[in-house]
């Protein structure tokens, strides 16, 4: 309950970010920077820590590599996971995005009032416990689209959605009558995650940033993350 008043805080803030970025609007305000480095304070069942880098390309694309390290309670087990992420990116102002599309000969004229984005790529997760220590073969796809809004030289904001598979560690039982030492391994779940998150983002100037997002899970428990990032 304390996490879903914490998450629907965030989406307030994140409403009152958008007005505050249309009412404060320059020429500057919906250029969003997408070149960064950053680190972060990820608070889940425990406290975890994370880094992020973000390497613009030419055009609309860019890159993210990220990586997570934390620690997993489950009822029957304890046990900690690194996962590292590598995506590509491509953004746009809603406006210029649709700015070529026409309705029975009319063109629409829609203004860039936040940012489209959209990441795929792959993710690895390694796991260790006290009992063994091992590394997934298979690398998992890494899929986040979500829009942003607000004042790039000020408070922005965002809401996104994550999906993903994503895997858990289960302690394998021996059938009734059958002799063998107990082992510890991983599976996938069948259902890809879905994370729904929100965030925002304070420039302090052209060079630093603070961040807050916050992300419920359908597998593990909701986290909050508390950042600081260096702009380029």
């Amino acid at each position: 309950m304390k996490k879903f008043i914490i998450l629907y805080s965030l989406l307030l803030f994140c409403f009152h970010t958008y007005i505050y970025g249309e009412e404060n609007k320059n020429n500057d305000a919906n250029k969003f920077k997408y070149t960064s480095v950053g680190i972060e304070i990820i608070q889940t069942d425990k406290t975890a820590i994370g880094a992020t880098a973000s390497i613009g390309l030419p055009g609309s694309l860019y890159v993210v590599l990220e990586r997570r390290v934390e620690g997993i309670d489950t009822s029957n087990d304890s046990y900690d996971r690194v996962i590292n992420s590598a995506r590509v990116g491509a953004h746009g102002g809603i406006g210029d995005i649709f700015s070529s599309i026409t309705a029975s000969g009319v063109s629409l004229d829609i203004k860039n009032i936040f940012d489209l984005y959209a990441e795929i790529g792959l993710k690895s997760t390694s796991y260790e416990t006290n009992i063994s220590s091992f590394s997934e073969d298979d690398a998992q796809a890494n899929v986040i689209a979500g829009i942003r809004f607000g004042n790039s030289s000020g408070w922005e904001g965002k809401i996104f959605i994550d999906f993903s598979k994503d895997s858990e560690l289960k302690t394998k039982e021996c059938s009734s009558g059958e002799v063998c030492a107990q082992s510890v391994e991983y599976i996938l779940d069948d259902e890809t995650d879905q994370k729904f998150g929100a965030g925002m983002r304070f420039n302090i100037n052209k060079r630093s940033a603070i961040t807050m997002e916050m992300s419920s899970s359908k597998i593990f428990d909701s986290s909050i993350k508390i950042g600081y990032l260096i702009n380029f």
